[in-house]
């Protein structure tokens, strides 16, 4: 055998695949590409790296990357097709392929996530950064591993400043699309009696679950694998859904099924151009629009359950 084909077999080979897009055409181009992804889709938008543990700052109207990672194996060849008919929407989109181990990218992206501090109650600190808190703030010690969430992206932003306004001592939060589970644990810190987590990727959910367990709060966080669905039997205090454009969308009726009414229904993922759209569906679900947050070309929608 060779060294290659040993290392491969320790460690596994993918094949990175990157599409540079316009910030107005990511949602389209990710919702496409995450069809065909067993391990979700990264959104890399173009950054100025600060300083060590200084984070970065977006340079906004450049492309952004979108990225997904397919096996190198016969699945991934199938996949590789499928992904290549289901582009043809997008003729002027180039797919750029490279290979990469997995061992890799479960590092290399740490130098570039530092400190997030939005100057509310909840900060972000990545676990192999030694950061002490200030009297008064809520650290969530992180490690998104390959799940989607660490904080700097203004959705998350968003999400985590609408909890802080929206969560009390009692109240019950489901956090669709959980990913990292960094708005679970946001939620308990910030006094929610409960949070039940759903998302799609197992690895995901596998990653929040170590996550919870690092910052203490496991006992009071039930994560699940799978899709939420209208016979899911709970209704929450607070709902919130950092997803997409098109999943929000498509989730419309049985948001209407699982919140409470009274309740709070956040929605982000969305892209500003879309609210009508999502709100054209929300509304007759069952709500009435409560609030707006926008950032950069993303938003945070706010409804009340009636």
């Amino acid at each position: 055998m060779s060294d290659q084909a040993a290392r491969s077999d320790a460690t596994g080979l993918w094949f990175e695949i990157t599409a540079m897009v316009p910030p107005a055409m990511v949602e389209a181009v990710a919702e496409v590409m995450r069809t065909v992804a067993p391990g979700g889709v990264t959104i890399d938008e173009p950054v100025d790296i600060l300083g060590p543990e200084m984070g970065f700052k977006v340079r906004a109207g450049e492309p952004v990357g979108v990225r997904i990672y397919l096996p190198s194996s016969e699945l991934g060849a199938i996949l590789t097709e499928e992904l290549r008919h289901a582009m043809e929407e997008f003729p002027d989109v180039e797919l750029v392929a490279k290979p990469i181990y997995q061992q890799d990218w479960e590092v290399s992206w740490r130098e570039f996530f530092g400190v997030v501090d939005n100057g509310g109650r909840v900060i972000i600190v990545p676990s192999w950064i030694d950061h002490e808190a200030s009297e008064g703030q809520l650290a969530i010690r992180l490690d998104p591993g390959q799940a989607f969430g660490t904080g700097h992206h203004e959705t998350t932003k968003m999400c985590i400043a609408a909890l802080e306004d929206r969560v009390t001592p009692d109240s019950s939060v489901l956090d669709v699309g959980t990913g990292s589970g960094i708005l679970a644990i946001a939620a308990i810190l910030l006094g929610a009696k409960s949070v039940h987590g759903i998302d799609i990727d197992r690895v995901a959910v596998g990653v929040a679950r170590e996550n919870c367990e690092i910052n203490g709060v496991a006992d009071r966080v039930t994560l699940e694998a799978g899709v939420l669905a209208a016979d899911h039997g709970t209704t929450y205090d607070v709902v919130i859904a950092n997803i997409s454009t098109a999943a929000n969308m498509g989730l419309a009726e049985i948001f209407g099924h699982v919140v409470r009414p009274g309740g709070r229904l956040i929605l982000s993922g969305i892209l500003a151009v879309d609210e009508p759209r999502v709100s054209g569906v929300i509304l007759p679900a069952g709500f009435s629009a409560e609030a707006q947050r926008y950032d950069g070309d993303w938003c945070l929608l706010e409804y009340a359950r009636l």
